[in-house]
């Protein structure tokens, strides 16, 4: 009876410790494999690391560093040529060249810059190049888009212009094929100086202006002239005198002058001598007023 209650009790005791033999043995393993992983793991980790080497401390670095932008000139002139062509039928054809200065703009230390350059144009990428076809103050906006960061800067840019008009002959408005002698003088919006000089030659059949008798001399008058919507709002005469020279030159200037949308500046030239044929010319330039 002894013996058999001793064998019971062995039994028991080698029961419990070969359960927890294998629960230990199952927890074993479970661990090992997690070791082995992480091992795994961190030695890929190292190797790809030193794989990309220096590539991948750059990139580190450039999150580091500070966003900025650059243009290669704060300022640039528009040029804008207007020629009258009159084949003798007495309609003149205009024909009208634009050259618009070219900015470039750069980025330092960026993940993916997108360009807003303030007049509805976009680009993309570390340098962009961009030409406005209007003068005027832009606002040009930057956004760098990184892994772990937006950043965004700013730079402003003004953008003048000069001008450059040849028209056909002014003839008198009393002559028969008389004709309005007008010269825009495309203005854009804000805050203005516009400056430039008038130049008048005589291109004509009859005696040149020189030769003339005092009762014959050749007369110009120059009116700068200020529109809304294409209605006359103001003007202002700057030349109203005879002379008696083949060339006439007429310098004008407008300071702080202020244009709202809608508006325009232009100039008219008008003679009161039958017998003069004047071919006139019309050099300025607008500077923006920042």
């Amino acid at each position: 009876m002894i013996l058999q209650n001793s064998r019971q009790q062995s039994n028991r005791i080698f029961k419990h410790s070969f359960i927890f033999t294998r629960s230990n043995f199952n927890h074993m393993v479970k661990s090992t494999i997690l070791t082995s992983l992480a091992v795994v793991f961190i030695f890929g980790a190292m190797i790809g690391g030193a794989s990309l080497g220096a590539k991948f401390v750059a990139l580190t670095s450039d999150e580091d560093s500070e966003f900025s932008i650059s243009v290669d000139s704060i300022s640039g002139t528009n040029y804008y040529t207007l020629i009258e062509v009159d084949e003798g039928d007495n309609d003149e054809e205009k024909q009208v060249t634009y050259i618009n200065h070219n900015f470039t703009f750069s980025s330092l230390n960026g993940g993916a810059v997108t360009w807003d350059f303030g007049d509805g144009n976009l680009a993309i990428g570390d340098v962009a190049t961009h030409e406005y076809q209007n003068p005027g103050i832009y606002s040009v906006l930057a956004m760098s888009i990184g892994s772990s960061k937006i950043e965004t800067e700013s730079i402003v840019v003004i953008v003048h212009l000069e001008g450059l008009a040849e028209v056909d002959n002014m003839e008198c408005e009393c002559a028969p094929t008389a004709k309005d002698t007008v010269i825009d003088l495309v203005p854009p919006n804000g805050m203005l100086d516009i400056r430039g000089y008038l130049v008048v030659e005589h291109d004509g059949s009859s005696e040149s202006c020189s030769l003339r008798n005092p009762l014959q001399e050749c007369h110009l008058r120059v009116i700068i002239q200020k529109t809304e919507e294409g209605s006359l709002i103001s003007e202002e005469v700057i030349f109203d005198d005879n002379f008696r020279s083949n060339e006439k030159v007429v310098d004008f200037e407008m300071d702080e002058l202020a244009i709202l949308p809608g508006q325009g500046i232009q100039i008219r030239l008008e003679t009161d001598q039958l017998r003069d044929w004047h071919k006139p010319s019309v050099e300025w330039e607008i500077s923006i007023i920042s």
